[in-house]
């Protein structure tokens, strides 16, 4: 393929894919630091070929020795399982040794058993030579393996064995990586092109990739950025392009841009050395000013003046929370009121008395060991060493927090917000806390303002307040005897202030206000797959989907059924459900190490399952030892600095010797995959479902308690 040619196929991708449009993100430096922005930007819709994107359905059926055997594995019983298969590798019946063999391949390739996996495979093949799966995970077992050119072959042979859009795909896929890594990077590129035009499910990861093809060519450099633009816009969640993008921007002499994305990075990673030399760095050249250019929201006044408090249990906030849940000390903030408001020392009562829209500042001042509050001419006014509160006299009236500051301006998100209720300012040595008191019908309204925006039907905004109120409700009693509740930044809860919330929110919040679940957790997560954790279908065309750990590769190459509840409208918009990431190996091992030093990474094991195949903790081996995870969560962070979207997902380790130089992830829907899915409660009341039907659905467990009538559904 000539310079020219490959040059114009490049450039062509980007106006050319009848899925996307020209609109890319605008540059940086284009943007005002105002909100806390998602990379994400706008797509026009278009009409797919859904017949060709959803008509294959999946055969997920096990043999009974096979599927009795796999039932190990999810109870954690990793070498039982493997070695039961393996007393049915050579069965008479090839239905059951091909099964058995398949599984001893996935198994052996997360054990880091290369040459083991490839003969399995091969054995596999050989008993069942016409499944098309058997044959593509052949393919992705060579590439794992580094040899290229046999896995370009094997992929090249599926082909010919079926033509379903999602074996077609993935083929692609594998085969433009073989290219790459073979150092064929243009006829990489022409096999990525088939993706980015036809499959809106890896248009992400394909953009990546196309932006990264393009930063190792000369010639096509400028058209990285574009790519890697193109890649977040789609997903905002993908580390390696934000990545990739900070590396360009920083060799591209763009300090605004590094500044911005190495800062995202940062915050997602704090410990990372290389990170915080990079952020040291372009803080000190940016000066002052540098947290102005961070995508913080930014409030100079109130923007509610007035939300109508509605009695009910007092919930405890701490505000700025990082992603442990832990409240950072501040070392200043401003607060202003729509409303006139009073300061009350805990010991000496009502000290000062605050005209409505003026502004205070609230500083620690390091040599005293306590809290200045200042007037606007950095006057102080009062000064404090105990807890005081800050509480509004017309309790219709909000309080705005702005322009806060910690010592360190990335381990919690400093954007300004506006509340209700009171606000206590907690010094501590080094610097002070601050908790909101707030009423939790006065909270709901703001915690859907920050989960729902995109959700369109009352129905569902409604069943989502009541299961905010329930686990609202939960925490209070739980953690009754704890200086908080809740944080701003809790799993369950996201707090980012009333400034958010629209009349609609509000009408939802007070309509379901007398309806609480009992006698079930009461969580919620955005994007549902096909079958959740709880076992629910969310289409009415539910496949025959069993655990094994090839079945859970398989169901994850599935696309989702064309009745899916969470479909969403933009058909370039999957990410959220259907989605794919990159990672290096050496970030993993940096990770790790703040854990425990295992040395060079060789193996990725799953090691206890969901029964529907979530991974709930993993093993990590290396050269110097090993490393179990405990919690989804802390597997998510070792693997991807926390951004991987759920804990159902596959992973494609590929090696160099014996050390996995990178993994290729793959994974489904968003969160643990339990309790309401919020958009797929959006899709459920789209088919006219009422709130009450879709909270039924979702908590086919749960006890609705109307508060109202006392009675219990």
């Amino acid at each position: 393929m000539g310079k020219q040619r490959f040059l114009g196929l490049l450039a062509g991708l980007l106006f050319t894919a009848p899925f996307l449009t020209a609109q890319v993100l605008p540059a940086p430096e284009d943007a005002v630091p105002v909100h806390k922005v998602s990379l994400a930007a706008t797509r026009a819709s278009s009409n797919l070929n859904e017949v060709l994107l959803h008509q294959s359905a999946m055969d997920y059926s096990l043999p009974p020795e096979v599927a009795h055997v796999v039932q190990k594995c999810v109870a954690g019983e990793e070498e039982e399982c493997y070695f039961s298969l393996k007393t049915f590798e050579n069965d008479t019946n090839p239905v059951v040794a091909a099964a058995a063999n398949l599984e001893l391949a996935v198994l052996s390739l997360q054990r880091g058993l290369i040459k083991q996996a490839q003969n399995y495979i091969l054995q596999a093949g050989a008993k069942s030579p016409d499944d098309p799966f058997i044959q593509l995970t052949k393919g992705w077992l060579l590439l794992s393996a580094g040899k290229y050119k046999k896995a370009r072959h094997a992929f090249e042979e599926l082909l010919y064995l079926t033509a379903d859009f999602e074996y077609v795909s993935s083929a692609k896929l594998g085969k433009a990586l073989s290219l790459y890594f073979e150092g064929k990077k243009k006829e990489a590129v022409s096999e990525l092109q088939y993706l980015y035009t036809s499959n809106p499910y890896t248009i992400s990861f394909v953009s990546f990739w196309l932006g990264k093809i393009s930063s190792e060519i000369k010639a096509s450099k400028k058209l990285a950025p574009v790519f890697l633009q193109q890649s977040l816009s789609h997903d905002e969640r993908n580390y390696a392009a934000a990545a990739l993008f900070a590396k360009l921007s920083e060799k591209e002499k763009n300090d605004l841009r590094s500044w911005q994305y190495y800062a995202t990075l940062y915050s997602l990673d704090p410990k990372n050395k290389q990170l915080s030399k990079k952020i040291e760095k372009y803080a000190h050249e940016m000066g002052d000013k540098s947290i102005d250019y961070l995508f913080y929201l930014r409030l100079e006044q109130p923007i509610v003046h007035e939300m109508v408090s509605t009695p009910s249990e007092l919930v405890k906030m701490a505000l700025y929370a990082n992603n442990a849940q832990e409240p950072q000390l501040l070392t200043q903030t401003s607060v202003m009121g729509s409303g006139a408001w009073r300061i009350t020392d805990e010991k000496l009562g009502e000290v000062l008395r605050v005209a409505s829209y003026s502004d205070k500042h609230i500083v620690f001042n390091p040599q005293t060991g306590g809290v200045d509050l200042k007037d606007a001419k950095g006057h102080v006014e009062f000064s404090a060493k105990r807890p005081f509160t800050l509480t509004l006299d017309n309790n219709r009236r909000t309080l705005l927090v702005h322009h806060t500051l910690a010592e360190n301006i990335f381990a919690a998100d400093l954007s300004d917000k506006e509340l209700k209720g009171s606000l206590t300012v907690i010094p501590r040595p080094n610097g002070f806390l601050l908790l909101n008191q707030v009423n939790a019908e006065d909270l709901i309204p703001a915690l859907l303002a920050t989960q729902a925006q995109d959700i369109k039907h009352t129905a569902a905004l409604k069943a989502l307040a009541v299961v905010f109120r329930s686990a609202l409700l939960d925490a209070v009693e739980k953690n009754k005897n704890k200086p908080y509740h809740i944080t701003d930044n809790d799993v369950a809860f996201q707090f980012k202030g009333v400034n958010l919330v629209f009349k609609e929110l509000l009408d939802v919040s007070k309509a379901s206000g007398n309806i609480r679940l009992t006698q079930a957790p009461a969580g919620y997560y955005a994007d549902c797959g096909v079958v959740t954790a709880d076992g629910l279908a969310n289409t009415a065309k539910r496949p025959n989907y069993v655990f094994s750990p090839a079945n859970i590769s398989k169901y994850i190459l599935s696309n989702p059924p064309e009745d899916l509840y969470s479909r969403p409208e933009d058909p370039t918009r999957w990410a959220s459900i259907k989605w794919m990431y990159w990672y290096e190996g050496k970030d993993i091992e940096k990770r790790l190490a703040y854990k425990q030093d295992i040395g060079k990474l060789r193996a990725i094991i799953p090691v206890r399952y969901t029964p529907q195949g979530r991974i709930l903790s993993m093993r990590f081996e290396g050269s110097k030892g090993s490393y179990e995870t405990q919690t989804p969560q802390e597997t998510a962070f070792i693997l991807s600095a926390g951004t991987m979207r759920s804990n159902l997902f596959d992973i494609i380790p590929f090696y160099q010797g014996t050390t996995i130089k990178s993994v290729l992830v793959r994974g489904y829907d968003t969160g643990l995959g339990y309790g309401l899915c919020l958009r797929g409660a959006d899709g459920q009341a789209k088919q006219g479902a009422d709130y009450m039907a879709i909270i039924k659905y979702y908590f086919p467990q749960a006890r609705i308690l109307n508060t109202t009538t006392g009675t219990v559904n």
